[in-house]
Parts: C-alpha cells; structure tokens; sequence
C-alpha cells in the first residue's frame, strides 16, 4: 500500500542497521538512567520506612534499570556487538538479539529486582 505513494525520502534508509549511537551518547543515557533508577529505587525505602508501603514500579523497576544503565555504561550494544562481528541481524528479533553478554545483564537486572522486593516485603 506505501507504493502507491511513495515519499520524497526514506524513513529506513537501508543502512539503518549500521547507525549506531555515539559511545559518548550511549554511556551518558546510561549514567541517567543508572542515576535516576537509584532514586526511584531509594524513594521506595524511604516510602517502606516512613510509610510502612511503597511503591512496587520503583521496587522492581528501579533495581533493573539501575543494572542495565550501568551496562549501557560499560559495555557496548548488543547490536553494536554483533554487527562489529559481521554477523547479520536482519532476521533476529526480540531475545534472539541479545549476545550473551546482554543476557547476563538482564539477569543481573531481574535478579537484583527480586532481592529488592524481597527485601521491602521483609521475605529477606
């Protein structure tokens, strides 16, 4: 149906898979997220303890996001990664994009979630 009307320019130039964000812009968005998910994860405490309740987004998201910010900010994106590889991404989707490595982070965010929580609940 796009054919029928065919723009000026190209909203996926076939070379989009190989932009990759600057290193620089990358870790600095990590840094954020890493530094805003702490305070959202310490807002819970502070709730539990003032409030005996707290909010279970920042309980759980916070922890995670605190774990893949500082991923962003150390390692490099898994597309990064795998197209400095050569290998071709054009027909992997959702986990199968990840590399390993990426999947160790996401672990790592899950698992320090659950001891979060865990720990607000007081099962820890």
């Amino acid at each position: 149906m796009l054919e029928q009307f065919p723009l000026p320019f190209s909203l996926f130039p076939p070379m989009a898979l190989k932009n990759n964000p600057p290193a620089m812009a990358r870790r600095g968005v990590g840094l954020a997220m890493a530094i805003a998910s702490a305070w959202m994860t310490n807002q819970a405490w502070i709730q539990a303890r003032r409030d005996g309740a707290f909010s279970m987004l920042a309980a759980l998201a916070g922890p995670a996001f605190v774990v893949i910010g500082l991923g962003l900010v150390l390692f490099k994106g898994y597309r990064q990664e795998r197209l400095e590889r050569g290998e071709d991404i054009t027909q992997l989707q959702g986990m199968d994009l990840l590399t390993p490595r990426w999947k160790a982070v996401l672990g790592v965010a899950l698992g320090a979630a659950a001891i979060n929580y865990a720990m607000l609940t007081g099962l820890i």
